[in-house]
């Protein structure tokens, strides 16, 4: 993100070959923040009008085409992460302030939308990769445990069992770092 006009948009530069200029994929008087991509598509989340967090993604082969994911003016919709055709963020009820932060995840081929792993405590920092998710999870006694959930097959297991804290989840082929 840059901010350039004082407030957070967000930028794409492709660095391949011969590269090319900046893309400026937002233009925003309200704070757009948190970008990932996976190469192809870009996401983030975004301020809107009535203070909430939605979550969009763009094709940064088609950069003028800015979609909307998420528009509830109940929910803030934040830290969205992507590995085509997945999309998933952190979700929270904003008339809650007890509610916890719960995984959705968005499959933009099929337009499929679901909770994660539905639970009552916080999860946190998701990372994805092939259509696999991990996550920092507060259900169990300590500061945090990393999940993981295949969005494919449904699979979904608890990978660590320490009281310590994991934290930063990241996954790539059979590996999961934290």
């Amino acid at each position: 993100q840059e901010r350039g006009s004082g407030t957070p948009n967000i930028r794409a530069r492709n660095i391949g070959g011969g590269g090319g200029a900046v893309l400026a994929l937002t233009n925003s008087a309200l704070s757009q923040e948190n970008s990932r991509t996976d190469g192809r598509y870009a996401v983030w989340q975004g301020r809107r009008e009535n203070g909430n967090w939605d979550v969009f993604f763009v094709d940064l082969t088609v950069p003028g085409t800015v979609v909307a994911l998420s528009s509830s003016p109940t929910r803030n919709e934040v830290n969205p992460v992507i590995d085509w055709p997945w999309v998933v963020w952190q979700a929270k009820s904003n008339t809650d302030p007890s509610a916890p932060w719960q995984l959705e995840a968005a499959n933009l081929e099929t337009s499929q939308r679901f909770i994660v792993n539905a639970t009552v405590a916080d999860q946190l920092d998701p990372a994805i990769r092939a259509g696999r998710v991990v996550w920092q999870d507060f259900r169990d006694v300590g500061f945090g445990e990393i999940y993981f959930r295949d969005l494919e097959t449904g699979e979904q297991r608890r990978l660590t069992n320490n009281g310590f804290g994991q934290y930063a989840p990241d996954i790539d082929g059979h590996w999961v770092v934290w």
